[in-house]
């Protein structure tokens, strides 16, 4: 054999030999991050300080609209460390949530955390979340935001859509560009549905319920900084917690861009937790194409 062709076949096992022990590392728990610029960082309980595994983590970025939409996700590892690789270069908000099944049988969900203003390469150190009901006790499940979807056509006949649904709450005073920013939704949402006709469906229209399971508290935050980033931690107490439910609506099987009119749609105020009367979140879409 070559001395050149011996050099790449090396290389070639050899790389094949690290891929298997980062996927061995991977499997048995351990964070690996594969990028030229990740963001990192911890997830811990704001009170305890001890680290919050399977916390959702995501990165979101605002759209012309001042949505912050998610475009990249992960969960914590056992010891509540993360990392995510930023899809493009720029600057990202990162928001974070949990609902943890103790090993004492309780089940904690804490509020979302948001980190705005973070650039690749960023460590964030400890994120921390606060339990949706503070210190109370017990400590909480989710709250479900559940409804139905309905679509037509442009003549009033059923029309079959994909709906991507997402649960937002406002940013008051808006940061930057962000007035609304996207709550994870915990494992059992369904964040994606396709509208069928069946007999429950009003008349002239396919459709599909949805459940969207969030935390019942308002979400923490902080400004990024180098030196340490400080958050603002929310006291979370009996009051309202106000979401809305957005759709975006696609022709079934052709989810490039939003093609009903309207294309997006959000609910009335929905409130999760508090004393106002709420509005139901159905969405009706038609003239969908």
């Amino acid at each position: 054999m070559k001395e050149g062709e011996f050099f790449r076949g090396s290389t070639l096992v050899v790389m094949g030999m690290l891929v298997f022990v980062l996927a061995w590392f991977t499997g048995c728990g351990i964070l690996v991050v594969i990028g030229g610029s990740p963001i990192t960082g911890t997830v811990v309980d704001a009170v305890t300080k001890l680290p919050v595994p399977g916390a959702l983590v995501v990165l979101e970025q605002a759209d012309a609209s001042g949505t912050d939409r998610i475009v990249a996700s992960t969960i914590s590892a056992s010891n509540g460390s993360f990392g995510l690789d930023p899809p493009s270069p720029g600057i990202f908000d990162v928001v974070a949530d949990a609902t943890v099944l103790l090993s004492s049988g309780t089940t904690v969900t804490y509020a979302a955390t948001v980190t705005f203003g973070v650039p690749a390469n960023a460590n964030l150190s400890q994120i921390p979340l606060v339990p949706e009901f503070g210190s109370a006790t017990p400590n909480g499940f989710p709250a479900t935001i559940s409804a139905t979807v309905f679509s037509s056509g442009p003549l009033g006949v059923p029309s079959e859509v994909d709906v991507k649904l997402s649960a937002l709450q406002f940013v008051a005073p808006a940061v930057g560009l962000v007035s609304r920013i996207t709550i994870p939704a915990f494992t059992g949402s369904t964040t994606i549905i396709t509208t069928m006709p069946n007999l429950s469906c009003a008349s002239g229209t396919a459709c599909a319920s949805y459940s969207l399971l969030v935390p019942a508290g308002n979400f923490s935050a902080g400004t990024f900084s180098a030196s340490g980033t400080q958050y603002e931690l929310l006291v979370q107490q009996p009051a309202e917690v106000i979401y809305t439910v957005e759709g975006l609506a696609f022709f079934h099987g052709a989810a490039i861009s939003p093609d009903c009119m309207p294309s997006s749609m959000t609910s009335g105020i929905v409130v999760v937790r508090g004393t106002l009367a709420f509005a139901i979140p159905d969405l009706t879409f038609t003239s969908c194409l």
